[in-house]
């Protein structure tokens, strides 16, 4: 893409939820396609490399949320010199769409991926990581990279899953349906997942299959993506994961600037000490956020802390919230 391409779509940030579409939309036209699958689901497809990323992203998220108002990956065009493909949903849609079916049967059919020599599928959080690995079975040996997902809402499998019950109606029985199923054909699948949050560790625990290699990120919560992504890291993970299986040593390496800059991170991190008994760990905590994260949570926690341990006035404000 031109320095004029990626200047046009950096003004998205500044337009309207009706303008960005019409954005992504030329975007599409020029460098690929983009189309509007159905009311709650779109596609955009931009061609640069080899490698396609294939994204699953909420469309609140992207107009809503984001600085640039760009989709996830997209950056990665630029980036890396990848093909981008990317499926929008508006809503908890949970990619369960008779038409997007449809779609990725007619990519399947045209041949679409077969075109490039490696594939990743990406997801951050339940919903999207959810659809990564569903649809990953529309390119076979693809690679995946999901983190907290989950891997169905059907009430039958899943009977620990107690949130989202606004899609509790959906049906997660037939096409496209069962998340682990139907990542039984990908080559690799790299699943990261908080081993404290009760609910991504049991839908993280169905999948179990041999091309799946499971990474913990305690006190991540379903906030692991923003984390990785906060510590500039995320795509580090990414380009390895589009390289095949990620080792416990390469996630270790990726994941340790997002640990040590997330403030949120941090501040479970002090709680879960305090609440276990560990003052003195809470207190070293506390310091090194207060070194390196602007957040005045961290100041009230290093007084609070020294107090308990010595000396100083309890703060007003607590961490972990």
């Amino acid at each position: 893409m031109s320095n004029s391409d990626l200047a046009a779509a950096e003004e998205l940030s500044r337009l309207s939820k009706a303008t960005r579409l019409s954005r992504l939309s030329e975007i599409g036209r020029a460098h690929g396609f983009f189309r509007r699958l159905s009311s709650t689901h779109s596609a955009l497809y931009v061609e640069e490399g080899d490698t396609l990323l294939v994204t699953f992203d909420a469309a609140e998220r992207v107009i809503g949320r984001t600085k640039d108002g760009l989709p996830l990956g997209f950056r990665a065009v630029e980036r890396d010199q990848v093909s981008l493909l990317n499926i929008l949903g508006a809503r908890q849609t949970w990619f369960r769409d008779e038409k997007l079916f449809a779609f990725f049967d007619e990519l399947i059919d045209a041949g679409f991926f077969d075109q490039f020599d490696r594939i990743l599928f990406l997801g951050l959080g339940p919903m999207c990581g959810y659809g990564a690995l569903t649809y990953s079975v529309a390119a076979p040996f693809a690679r995946v990279l999901a983190i907290s997902p989950a891997a169905t809402l059907d009430r039958g499998a899943a009977p620990f899953e107690r949130r989202f019950r606004n899609a509790w109606s959906m049906d997660f029985t037939d096409r496209y349906g069962y998340a682990p199923a139907m990542a039984e054909a990908a080559e690799a699948i790299t699943l990261v997942y908080d081993p404290a949050d009760v609910m991504s560790a049991s839908h993280a625990a169905l999948f179990d299959g041999a091309n799946t290699t499971r990474h913990k990120l305690r006190h991540g919560g379903m906030a692991i993506g923003a984390m990785l992504a906060a510590g500039g890291t995320l795509w580090d993970l990414v380009r390895r994961a589009a390289d095949g299986p990620v080792t416990t040593l390469d996630f270790a390496r990726a994941s340790r600037p997002a640990r040590r800059l997330f403030a949120p991170y941090l501040g479970k991190l002090i709680a879960n000490a305090d609440q276990t008994g560990h003052p003195r760990l809470a207190l070293a905590a506390a310091e090194y956020g207060q070194r390196l994260v602007k957040d005045g949570r961290f100041d009230d926690a290093v007084q609070l802390f020294r107090g308990r341990l010595g000396g100083s006035a309890e703060p007003q404000r607590r961490m972990g919230g």
